[in-house]
């Protein structure tokens, strides 16, 4: 019943409106008028107006289709309108047409005139209605959108702390850095410093949805540089960013998570090195990577292109795009 209340309410409320107009207005004309009567006298208003409902509802679906708001706001209610008005009086003429063939009735030009100001009345009324339905929905819809956007920006920010304190990120970092400490002090001295720049900048842009590029790539190359003391020779990274993009604004933490997805799911030996190459192509920052699937691959939910996706669908008119290649796999993130 809910449903079904909620689905047909502006119809009903219409409805009941031109049911009191029309009592209205039969009181004033006859005020001895009774109840039953004028019950009785209501089924015809109940009947028209569904029929006018139902035709007009159809002429807003079509409408839909051929001539959407989205194209223009103004031109598509006027047009619907319009098309209504046209459309009522071809209906109304067809009728009168009917009566006078069928019945030998004639009907006088001010009763004419009287139910074509009431049809159009009603006609515009109901086109307004479904009009109003449509920005209703919308800004339902938008509310809806916003409150997704909120849930899926706590979501991402919790996958960016989850991913900078990942197990196997941790136990890496501190293995390499086990190491480091006895052979090359000094080396395990720029690493914490590396480390140490990552985990900061995580923090300080956790509540953000957007930064620039030149910040997210200066946290970036503290990323590259822990990645190339484990993996030396092994990993190749290609920058080729113009600096005219630098003011340009990415989702934040973005390029880490892509390159270490690639880290992650790739082999990665110096005889056969992962080549990670950053560049800019139409307005998109490319992210690509030769692909060395590893045989065994760390668990993974494979939701973090997806919540990336999500995130940018918000942010960005632009799509993100991902492509998994036969021996290529490519990630684009629209630049704002």
């Amino acid at each position: 019943m809910k449903a079904f209340l909620r689905k047909y309410a502006v119809r009903i409320a219409v409805t009941f409106m031109f049911i009191v107009i029309a009592w209205t207005i039969r009181q004033g004309i006859v005020p001895d008028m009774t109840i039953g009567r004028h019950l009785l006298t209501s089924i015809p208003v109940i009947i028209v107006t569904q029929f006018i409902w139902t035709v007009l509802s159809g002429v807003h679906k079509l409408l839909d289709k051929v001539f959407p708001f989205t194209k223009s706001d103004a031109g598509r209610i006027f047009l619907q309108i319009v098309l209504g008005t046209i459309l009522i009086y071809v209906i109304r003429s067809i009728v009168f047409s009917v009566i006078h063939s069928c019945f030998k009735i004639e009907i006088d030009q001010l009763t004419s005139a009287m139910i074509a100001t009431v049809n159009n009345f009603v006609s515009i009324t109901i086109n307004l209605a479904l009009i109003g339905q449509y920005y209703t929905n919308r800004w339902r819809e938008g509310i809806v959108k916003e409150e997704r956007l909120v849930r899926e920006k706590m979501q991402w920010q919790f996958l960016h702390l989850k991913n900078q304190v990942d197990p196997h990120f941790l136990f890496n970092a501190f293995t390499s850095l086990d190491s480091l400490v006895h052979s090359n002090p000094d080396l395990a001295s720029q690493f914490i410093r590396h480390l140490s720049k990552v985990y900061r900048y995580a923090l300080q842009n956790r509540d953000k949805d957007m930064v620039s590029l030149q910040t997210e790539m200066e946290m970036l190359h503290h990323y590259i540089a822990l990645q190339k003391i484990r993996f030396g020779t092994a990993l190749v990274v290609d920058i080729e960013l113009d600096a005219s993009l630098m003011d340009r604004r990415i989702a934040a933490v973005t390029l880490q998570m892509l390159m270490d997805n690639a880290i992650k799911h790739n082999e990665i030996h110096a005889d056969h090195p992962l080549r990670i190459r950053i560049y800019e192509h139409e307005d998109y920052i490319i992210v690509s990577n030769n692909k060395q699937v590893r045989k065994q691959l760390a668990a993974s939910d494979k939701q973090g292109l997806e919540q990336l996706k999500q995130l940018y669908s918000f942010l960005s008119a632009r799509p993100v795009r991902v492509e998994d290649g036969v021996a290529e796999f490519t990630v684009a993130l629209p630049l704002s």
